[in-house]
Parts: structure tokens; sequence; C-alpha cells
């Protein structure tokens, strides 16, 4: 098991490496970058395999943190809902990888680019697999500076250093309440580790906490009905629900494959992962699901009909994500928490595809304008784009109201999940058919290369053969599409939703059977009407003439107007809370900085001025300065005295007495030892002398003899030694 700690390790260390390389490597960051996430997506297939045949594993790496009763394990949890997320964000990054591999040659931050995504990975990778709610919330901090830093990847354009700080200040504030979750969650249950966390969810229903105990009063409150809206404001933020959702669109500035991958497998997906992962928490709290719902259902619809105003194709995209997200949040607020991990999926998978394929579209039609042929032939071959669109149309209907589909809504047994399957499948058919009417025609109805034919002659001709072969390809590619997806999706409900609902339950609890509809399919008829009404309505608006258009647009200008300003939310931000604090900021910096803050600061330094000078006069001049004139006359009459009384009384005396005493003193030294003793001794010594002088005499032929022998002894073994040398 320990292996798959390198699934988000890889990431981490691909983006340490080109951070600390730098610009050595060139433009070759991705060979680092791709190898690193291809490594990981094999071990998510791994991880998969593994919890498929055997369940459930946590992988336990050290202890990071104990104080007192809070001890932190760095774990590892891998369940059914973790493989899948690890196979959607490693699949989609390591295609981001290498589509941005070719889309950003020549860019002066290459190498810092691929840093970033692979850090942006990992803290994703890191969020699905954390196994406590600390690491939870590092991963998703990580998560938003490197998706400021990936926005203002291009910081030399002023829009875009915008869109990051916007995106960066509206997810600090939805992260404030997850922080404030995350601290009653820990002052609830005594723990941070999430399994621990939902085991003991139900029990603690009746549990109560005195939140104003510390100021003598009594207001108590029941921390688990309270915790799920902490949590699910800060999911708001990162899924750029209402109102945070203003930062998406602006995320546009990013390069197109950090869109593709903000948009589809990482950020906008934290939110409703975080809700399925703690569902059987969140699911205590009627009241927090019920405000799930409606800011899901808002969202949903309102980011929809905004999309469906919107002439910029990336805003349209963006759009969509918002709603999509709103609806996947709707479907947790609902209980049918498997239909959201599912929607999750798909939408990541077809966001991805469409964002990554929508920027090369836009970058070839950038090429085609530049060679001077600016002329639209729109009406040429757009029959068979309308047919495509309407068969795409279709698809939701038969996806949604197959019939196997509803069994995911009934998984884990909530009623209002059956109502809310039928006011989001129709809602989501209407709408959806609506913007992808509008994609396929925006996209798909200019040929970017048939500018370049225009040059020459039977230019149009060429033009028409070319969009006509073009455009039966995208037909006959959406048909296939239709019928692939028809019948496997059809296959793959029932598998989908057994394998992910033992991630949704506590283990021990049975889970409720959901119900499919038998007998004439009435709901798949009406989706499938309201398909077809949907395209209309948007085929109507597009071949319409302009007079028409006019005056529909006379009758409800208002409304549209409403909608494609997107709801005036960035301009009432801006009117009641950027630019009352920019003004506030500047009221702060007038009254308290300068007028306040500078004006103390000056007098305290007048102050000290005139204190010093106080001090110099009073402490320094009249006491340090008359207490040294006073030691220093003290100390002269002290030495007068001494020298007066000691020196001259005292020891000028001693001296004397010493050197008279010494006089008589070696006069008896002189008569007693000098004489009598050393006399004596001397005489003794000569005697000594006189016996040594004769002894020598004896022994000195003696001695001579042996220093002969000796000598002879050494010049005998030399003269050997020597001859044996030779």
């Amino acid at each position: 098991m320990a292996l798959f700690v390198l699934i988000p390790l890889l990431p981490f260390l691909a983006s340490l490496i080109l951070l600390l390389g730098g610009r050595r490597w060139g433009e070759n960051g991705h060979r680092i970058g791709i190898p690193a996430i291809g490594i990981s997506f094999g071990l998510s297939v791994a991880a998969f395999i593994e919890v498929w045949r055997n369940g459930p594993f946590t992988v336990s790496l050290y202890r990071l943190f104990q104080s007192g009763s809070l001890t932190i394990d760095l774990t590892l949890f891998v369940d059914q809902l973790t493989v899948l997320l690890l196979l959607l964000v490693t699949g989609v990054s390591g295609v981001v990888h290498v589509y941005s591999s070719r889309y950003m040659i020549g860019e002066s931050r290459y190498n810092r680019f691929f840093a970033v995504i692979a850090l942006f990975t990992f803290s994703m990778i890191l969020l699905v697999m954390s196994g406590n709610l600390l690491m939870t919330l590092i991963s998703w901090e990580v998560m938003g500076i490197c998706s400021y830093l990936l926005i203002s990847h291009a910081a030399e354009r002023p829009s875009a250093c915008r869109a990051a700080t916007k995106a960066f200040l509206v997810n600090a504030v939805a992260d404030v309440w997850f922080s404030f979750g995350i601290i009653l969650t820990f002052f609830t249950f005594g723990t941070l580790d999430i399994q621990t966390i939902l085991l003991q969810a139900e029990g603690m229903q009746d549990y109560t906490i005195n939140i104003l105990g510390w100021m003598g009063l009594d207001l108590n409150i029941y921390p688990v009905a309270l915790i799920p809206f902490f949590l699910f404001i800060g999911a708001m933020g990162k899924s750029a629900q209402i109102p945070f959702h203003v930062w998406l669109p602006g995320a546009m500035e990013a390069p197109t494959p950090v869109s593709a991958l903000i948009h589809a497998a990482t950020m906008v997906n934290a939110g409703p992962f975080l809700l399925v992962r703690l569902s059987p928490l969140i699911v205590l709290s009627p009241y927090a699901m019920t405000f799930i719902v409606i800011i899901g259902a808002t969202t949903a619809v309102f980011a929809g009909i905004v999309s469906l105003t919107q002439s910029d194709i990336k805003k349209i995209l963006a759009y969509s994500t918002i709603s999509q997200i709103g609806f996947m949040v709707m479907a947790c607020g609902l209980g049918a928490f498997a239909v959201a991990i599912f929607h999750l999926l798909a939408h990541g998978c077809y966001k991805a595809f469409f964002f990554l394929s929508t920027g090369n579209a836009l970058r070839s039609v950038e090429q085609g304008l530049g060679h001077g042929d600016h002329e639209h032939h729109v009406s040429e071959g757009m029959g068979i784009l309308y047919g495509g669109a309407l068969l795409l149309a279709l698809i939701p209907p038969l996806v949604l109201f197959s019939g196997s589909y509803e069994y995911l809504w009934g998984v884990t047994g909530f009623a209002s999940a059956a109502i809310g399957f039928k006011i989001i499948g129709l809602i989501t058919v209407f709408v959806t058919s609506q913007y992808l009417f509008k994609n396929v025609t925006s996209l798909f109805a200019h040929d970017p290369k048939t500018y370049w034919l225009a040059s020459g002659q039977n230019s149009l001709e060429k033009q028409s053969v070319r969009r006509q072969f073009l455009n039966g390809s995208i037909l006959t590619g959406l048909f296939l599409t239709t019928v692939f997806a028809g019948g496997l999706l059809t296959l793959f409900w029932s598998w989908f939703a057994n394998f992910l609902a033992p991630a949704l339950t506590l283990p021990g609890v049975k889970l409720a059977e959901g119900t499919v509809e038998r007998g004439f399919p009435f709901w798949l008829v009406v989706s499938l009407g309201v398909a077809v009404a949907g395209w209309v309505y948007a085929y109507s608006t597009q071949v319409r003439s302009q007079h028409q258009i006019s005056r529909t647009n006379g009758r409800s200008n208002r409304l549209y107007v409403f909608f494609w300003n997107k709801g005036y939310f960035d301009e009432i931000y801006d009117v009641y809370l950027v630019t009352p604090t920019i003004k506030f900021a500047h009221w702060l910096w007038r009254t308290i900085d300068i007028r306040g803050i500078d004006h103390f600061i000056h007098s305290i330094a007048t102050y000290s001025v005139c204190f010093a000078g106080w001090l110099w006069r009073i402490i320094d001049i009249r006491v340090i300065d008359h207490f040294i004139h006073s030691i220093a006359t003290y100390s002269v009459c002290f030495a007068g005295w001494l020298w007066r009384i000691i020196d001259i009384r005292v020891i000028d005396h001693f001296i004397h007495f010493f050197a008279a005493n010494s006089v008589y003193f070696s006069r008896w030294l002189w008569r007693t030892v000098d004489i009598n003793w050393l006399e004596r001794k001397v005489g003794h010594a000569a005697e000594k002398i006189n016996d040594s002088g004769q002894l020598l005499k004896e022994i000195e032929p003696r001695t001579i003899q042996h220093q002969l022998f000796v000598m002879i002894f050494w010049l005998v073994a030399m003269t050997f030694l020597l001859y044996n040398m030779l």
C-alpha cells in the first residue's frame, strides 16, 4: 500500500525539481511534469483495481502533531470515492500537461508554468486522499495559491492580475468560514480524523455548546447542525456558487490549459467532493441541506441563463461550468450524492475536452484571420450544424430519463431526490440544449482554414466544399457519440451506483434501494419534448430577422440586459464592497495613519527630545556631574590624608625600623653562622678533598686501561663491519 504514496508525491517532486532548476531546464519542463503525472495516473488505476477487489484502505505515514488531546496523524484514505476522483484528476491533468507542452511553446515562464500546474495537481490529489481535515485545509489553501499564480501567469496584463486578485480574495473570504468549520469540528469531536468524525456524527446530534459561556451568558448551539453551514460556505468559494461565483469568469485570463484544469478536474470540483466526502455529517442537518439546495438551484438556473446571453465562447463555457457545478451542489442538497459524483466525473471529462478544443479553435481563427480574408460566409452548410446541435441536445434526455439513471438518485434513500430528479433533469435538458446549440454553431460555423483558401480562383467553391465536409464529419461524430453514449451509459448506471454506495454511508448501515420507473416512459418523452423546445427557441433566436430580434429584445430588454450583465454582481460588489472598502482604507490612512499614528510618533519624538534635554540639564549636569566632582574632590582629600598618615608616619617609620634591625641581624649572622659554623664545615671539606685526591691517584691507572680496552673493541668491530660490507 505504501506504493500509492507516490500518487501525490510524484507531482510534488516534479514541481520542486522545476522550481529549483529555474531557467536551467530551458523549455524542457514538460519532460519532468508529464512522466510524473503519467505515473501518478498509472498508480491511480492500480489503486482503483485494489479498491474494487479488496475495498478501502488507509496508508499511515507518520504522526504529524501531538499536543494534549489533539493528535494529527498524516494518513491517506483511499476508498471508492477517492479512486474515482484520482482517475479524473490525474487523467485530465496528464492530458493538460501534454497539451501544454505544445501550447505554451515560446512562453518566457514555460518551466514556471509546469511547476505550478504540477503543484496544483498535487494539492488536488492530496485533498482527495487526505484522511483528516488539517490535510484537507492545507491542500485547500495550496490550491488557492496555485490558482492565483496560474491566473496571473501573463502578469504583464493588468486584467490577468486583477482576475487573479479577485479569485484569491473571494476564495479567502470563503476559506475563513471553512476554517471556522474545522475549528468547531475539532472542538465538538475532539479529533480531525474524517472517518472518526463520520462515525461519531450521528451520536452527537443532541450535543450542545455554550458559545457565550466565557462572557457569562447562556447561548447553546447544536454544532452538528452548524458545522455543515461553515464547511459548505468554504465549498461555495472553491466551486463558484452564488455569491462567490464572480471569480470564475475572470479566471479565463489564464492560459487555456489552466482553464481546462481549473474548470474540469480540480478547483471547482473541490466543493462537491467535500460535500460527498462528509455526506454522513451533512445529512444530519436538514437546514443545511435546504440551504445547499437553494444555493445550488439558484446558481444552476442563474448561470445557465447568463451563459445563453454571452457572446464570448470562453464566458459561455465559464458560466456553463458554474451552472453544472450548481446542479451538482443541488443534487448533494437533495441527498443524491451518487448523482453529484457521476455528474462531476462526466462534466470534468467533457469540459476538459471542450476547453482544449476551444483553445485550438480560437488559435486557428486568429491564424486564419491573420491571412487577410475577414469575410464570413455563415449561411452555407448551416443546416447540418443545426441538425447536429439537435442530435446533441437529445443526449441529456436519453441519459437522464433512460430509466437506469434514476437509480443513482435513490441510492441513499432520500425521498426529496425523486422530486429533485425531475426538476433538475428538465431544467438541465432545456438549458443544455440551448447553449449546446449556441456552442456548436459559434465554434464550427466558420472553418478557420477557409480564410486561407480564400486567396485565388474558386475560393468560395473551396470554402463550401471544405465546410460541407467538416460539418458532415461533425454530424457523423455527434451521431456516433449519441449511439455510443446511450448504449454504454444505460449499462453503466447500476454498476456505478453499487460501486460508489459504500463510500456514501457508514459501515454497517444498509442502503435504501432506488426505484426505477417501469411502463410507459412518460418522463423520457417529456424530456425529449423539452430538449426540442430548447433547440427550437435557440434556433428561432438565431435565424429570425434582425427586425424581429430588435422587437423581441425591446419587449424583454430589461431582463435580457440584466442577464447579459451577469446580474450586475460585479457592479454591486464594486459599489457596495470594493469602493467603500477603498474609501474606508483611504480614510484610515488619512485619519489613523497621518493624523493618528504619524502625529503620535511625531509627538513621541518631540517629547523624547524635550525629555532628553531635561535629563541632560537635571540629571547630567546637576546630579551626575556634581556627584563626580564631589567624588573627585573627596578622593583627592583622602589621598592627601593617606599620604600624610600612612606614607609618612607608618611606611617610612616601618622602613627605617626594618633597615636598622637588618643591620643588627646581619652582624649576628656573621658572628654566629659565618665564623663558627662555616669554618668548621670548610675544615671538614678540606680533609675530604685530600682523601679524594689520594683515591683518584690509586684508581687512575685502572680507569685508563678500561678506556683503552673499550676503544680497541669498537675499532675491531667497525673494521669487521666495513670488511663485510666491502
